[in-house]
């Protein structure tokens, strides 16, 4: 059965006001065999008897520190420990005062402490028992002196012992009243602070599985909360809470003070590796009674960028419809007239040269025209689970048997690299990426690449590396490397690193140029393979 906060409550209440009440009795027993060794003749303790008062006082404190010990070592029914140890009490008392020759004021206050103390740690029917048995020790040695010696012993004693047993009824009337009050306040704060705990760890939940990034830093610029998603898109592994927010990251500090001074005229879209997706910034300011706070969020631009890459595509597709029909046939007629004209035999010299040049140029047109036909006619992905390492052993082994040169790719892996991606778009971005890398390489007299598929441990995303032995790029050339037309070779057309980008996005994934010290490296990062999409 579920324990409810108030059970709960009463339980850890119970052990605490054991333990409490348990060192009570041992300070009490103490100082009781202490005043008698101090003052044995002392009218007041142990007047009619005193080896009953020695005997019983030396009795209780043992009793007492051996509960004090059982207390804390035994941890089962505190309520039924407390009753016992409250009736050897009351027990006890009442043969000091009977070896004290009657009802005393001094020692029949201590009945109200154990009544008081019963009725907090005995709530129900036990609790009212207690002060029944006290009240009748009290009567019942308040009688036996007036019987066995009547002249010493008023009436008026019995008056008060009377009114002290009524006191205990309601001191245990109290006492549980207040007792059930406190339980019940304790209870309803307990409640709400689980409450608070349980909303607080949704919310903490709710936070870390997000998809947008999030951190809090305060007026000083450090960071107060970041979570998983954050870390993930910032390539975050070890963050301390406390750090300061340029030490994190320049580019959002910056970005926040130029925000804090009205200086940002646009969103802040940046990458923080090579390898990871363009994440678009902003700021919130979170202002409390106590502090100043800037609420910053993260968003991976990947999806984004995936919705305008299809409308572009869409749009790029009825262009080149129209391409296709007007500069199509007018090439057409242009290429036959230059074949026609160079089999005249009234040309010759120069002029052949020229036919030749006006030949080249029409073939290279016709190719850029065939490479845009093909970009905006693919159909839309259908993405499978692929074993990259086995889907790459099958394509290594196909190419370099369809090879005309003698070529080496170099492959390496440790792992088994599951992706998610059309396998006929898989083959054109790699195949191209490939191409790309073998004549590169060629430019240095080599005709061997290297690829590396892994996974990276920060972001769990599975990744394909393709390095080549070539001059490498530029850095005025690598801004504009997957600009569509643009290209450093004399007959490139300019579109194979931007539809290779094109299909790795349509895939959820990223192509990226990571600069090498020597050569080229591009990486393609897969989206994770268990998405639903």
């Amino acid at each position: 059965m579920q324990q409810t906060p108030i059970d709960f409550v009463e339980s850890h209440d119970d052990w605490r006001l054991l333990r409490i009440y348990a060192a009570y009795r041992v300070v009490l027993a103490f100082l009781l065999v202490s005043l008698f060794s101090i003052n044995p003749n002392n009218p007041l303790i142990g007047a009619s008897n005193t080896l009953l008062f020695l005997t019983t006082s030396i009795i209780y404190l043992f009793v007492a520190a051996l509960g004090l010990i059982l207390s804390t070592k035994l941890r089962s029914e505190p309520r039924l420990q407390a009753f016992i140890f409250i009736i050897f009490d009351i027990v006890a008392i009442t043969f000091m005062m009977h070896a004290n020759g009657g009802p005393t004021i001094q020692l029949s206050m201590l009945y109200l402490v154990m009544v008081a103390a019963g009725n907090i740690l005995l709530p129900g029917k036990r609790g009212p028992l207690i002060a029944a048995v006290a009240a009748l020790a009290v009567l019942y040695e308040q009688f036996y002196f007036i019987l066995t010696n009547f002249e010493r012993v008023s009436a008026e004693n019995l008056g008060q012992a009377s009114i002290l047993g009524l006191s205990f009824f309601a001191v245990a009337g109290f006492s549980q009243l207040i007792s059930h009050r406190f339980r019940q306040v304790e209870a309803l704060a307990l409640h709400k602070s689980l409450e608070v705990e349980n909303l607080q760890k949704l919310n903490e939940q709710i936070i870390n599985r997000m998809h947008t990034g999030v951190l809090v830093v305060n007026q000083q610029r450090h960071l107060l909360l970041l979570n998983t998603a954050a870390k993930q898109l910032l390539g975050l592994n070890n963050v301390l809470v406390g750090c300061n927010l340029k030490s994190l990251n320049p580019i959002l500090d910056a970005g926040l003070l130029a925000w804090q001074q009205n200086l940002m005229l646009k969103p802040l879209i940046f990458k923080s590796q090579p390898a990871f997706p363009e994440v678009n910034v902003s700021y919130m300011k979170l202002e409390s009674s106590y502090a100043n706070n800037t609420l910053i969020f993260l968003e991976n631009t990947a999806q984004m960028t995936q919705k305008a890459q299809q409308l572009k595509l869409a749009s790029l597709g009825r262009l080149t419809a129209n391409i296709a029909h007007e500069i199509r046939n007018p090439l057409g007629a242009i290429s036959h007239a230059a074949q026609l004209l160079s089999e005249s035999e009234d040309i010759k010299g120069a002029d052949k040269r020229l036919l030749t040049i006006i030949e080249q140029h029409c073939h290279r047109v016709n190719t850029i025209i065939e490479t845009i036909l093909q970009l905006s006619r693919r159909q839309k992905s259908t993405p499978q689970l692929i074993n990259l390492k086995e889907w790459l052993d099958n394509f290594i082994d196909e190419f370099t048997h369809t090879s005309a040169q003698e070529k080496q790719i170099i492959f390496h892996t440790d792992a088994e690299v599951l992706i998610r991606f059309d396998t006929d778009q898989l083959y054109q971005v790699v195949y191209n990426m490939v191409n790309n890398a073998f004549r590169y390489s060629a430019k240095n007299s080599h005709n061997t690449i290297e690829m590396i598929a892994d996974i990276n441990n920060l972001n769990q995303l599975p990744y394909l590396e393709i390095y080549d032995l070539g001059p490498g790029v530029t850095p005025e050339n690598e801004k504009n490397l997957f600009e569509p037309f643009f290209t450093t070779e004399k007959n490139g057309t300019g579109l194979g690193l931007y539809l290779a980008r094109e299909l790795c996005e349509a895939n959820q994934a990223h192509l990226d140029y990571i600069p090498q010290p020597e050569g080229a490296c591009f990486r393609i990062t897969f989206s994770h393979p268990n998405r639903l999409i």
